[in-house]
């Protein structure tokens, strides 16, 4: 990439003032290297220099005689008048190298070896002049990667950008960032994330105006929707009730801070995307030493968040999988595969949310779709290559789907001859959804 210095300072200049710098200024400024490189004429001189002026030496020190007759036939012009080689013995003076001869010969030694020092002189206040904005430029990225360290950027985003709200190991929210454009998406969270530059560090259990520097920051004004993935992506089809790794509760307290710092900027409330469980809740009631006290019950789901709040939506994993296994079903008898632990801790939460969403076992068609999903996602994966699912897929009108959360195991199948329509791969399918919200603003 060919670098423009003018465009270098100028990035270098809002990095020193803590002014709004771009994702795309982020990444010209960081990817700047300065290669050093001999001009030309100095390494000439330096070759030629120093053996033209041996030579010239020599001829005349070990030749003196033959050396002035040779002199003493040039035309009178290449001898310097007496004011002018005053002019020229007081330079060679100074640098230490009287000639105090009047023609020319005798002087091209010293000509040759301090014309290349006066070449050296600008060649060195050239790179004085490089060096100044050099370290201006070199300075500011050793500043720019101190504030990307840390996340504590001051960001000028594109308009519309999402601003997620990303714990540890969000793949959705991973990928989702590594979907779009740098500017297009910045990551808020506790870590450095290794998948992006983009970023700003916020904990949970810090102030409220840090928040709102955090937000200003990641330039709140021009953003489009915030996005939150507080449920674990190891368990997030069908979790249970405690897989989450931010509390609603903790949510219910960050959106209304959220909302908060738009009041105080004059901000129309902005879209907020949950990405969770609707049946995640925290539990408050009140008890006496024998019982709890009727009516004191008060419960915070990622539902009754949503409903709180204006301009909320909230993308629920399993409904989005479950709405798919419907689909595909095409009215065939649905049958849950799982080992005894799996059914145990996933076949009732399976049929009731799926009877939530409209299925009925008793008006189905012929044929059946067996879903399969377990405990561990190993056992799905042998269970899928193994393809010995109850017979099932004898028949032309069975099929059997496993449900997929890894990007390893989806590569396994890849692999192991499945087609991507094969099986349910839930982080792409929250992510289309994530997506085709986003795009709706």
């Amino acid at each position: 990439m060919k670098y423009n210095k003018k465009t270098l300072l100028h990035i270098s200049h809002k990095v020193a003032e803590d002014k709004p710098i771009s994702p795309d200024e982020i990444h010209y400024l960081l990817t700047f290297t300065k290669i050093a490189k001999e001009h030309k004429i100095a390494r000439l001189l330096k070759q030629a220099a120093l053996p033209s002026s041996l030579l010239f030496g020599f001829l005349f020190t070990t030749f003196p005689v033959e050396f002035e007759q040779f002199v003493n036939t040039l035309p009178s012009w290449t001898n310097f008048n007496p004011p002018l080689l005053s002019g020229v013995n007081y330079i060679w003076d100074l640098v230490g190298d009287p000639v105090k001869k009047a023609n020319i010969l005798y002087h091209i030694p010293n000509i040759i070896l301090y014309s290349f020092g006066i070449f050296g002189i600008k060649k060195l206040i050239d790179l004085l002049d490089r060096k100044t904005w050099l370290d201006k430029v070199l300075l500011s990225q050793t500043d720019l990667r101190k504030n990307i360290d840390q996340g504590n950027l001051n960001l000028n985003m594109a308009k519309g950008h999402s601003i997620l709200f990303v714990g540890n190991g969000d793949y959705i929210g991973m990928q989702h960032t590594l979907n779009l454009e740098q500017n297009q998406t910045i990551t808020i969270s506790s870590t450095k994330p290794t998948y992006t530059n983009i970023w700003n560090n916020y904990d949970l259990n810090t102030l409220f105006d840090t928040l709102k520097d955090i937000l200003i920051k990641s330039d709140i004004e021009n953003a489009g929707e915030y996005v939150f993935f507080p449920v674990k992506d190891d368990q997030i089809f069908l979790p249970n009730e405690k897989a989450y790794d931010l509390s609603p509760h903790k949510l219910d307290l960050l959106v209304q801070n959220i909302r908060n710092v738009e009041k105080e900027l004059h901000l129309n409330p902005k879209r907020i995307i949950i990405i969770g469980d609707k049946f995640h809740m925290s539990y408050v009631h009140s008890e006496d030493q024998q019982k709890v006290i009727a009516k004191t019950k008060d419960v915070i789901s990622l539902t009754s968040i949503a409903n709180k709040y204006p301009n909320m939506t909230l993308l629920d994993p399993s409904d989005i999988v479950l709405k798919e296994i419907i689909k595909i079903s095409k009215n065939r008898k649905i049958v849950f595969r799982a080992t005894l632990e799996g059914i145990k801790e996933y076949k009732n939460r399976f049929y009731t949310r799926l009877k939530q969403l409209g299925y009925k076992q008793n008006s189905i068609k012929k044929g059946i779709l067996t879903i399969g999903y377990d405990l561990f996602e190993d056992q799905t994966e042998q269970q899928t290559l193994s393809r010995k699912i109850d017979d099932l897929g004898k028949a032309a009108s069975s099929a059997y789907y496993p449900v997929v959360l890894s990007k390893n195991v989806s590569d396994a199948l890849i692999r192991n001859g499945y087609k991507p329509t094969e099986f349910l791969y839930v982080p792409e399918l929250v992510l289309n959804h994530l997506l085709k919200t986003t795009a709706q603003q």
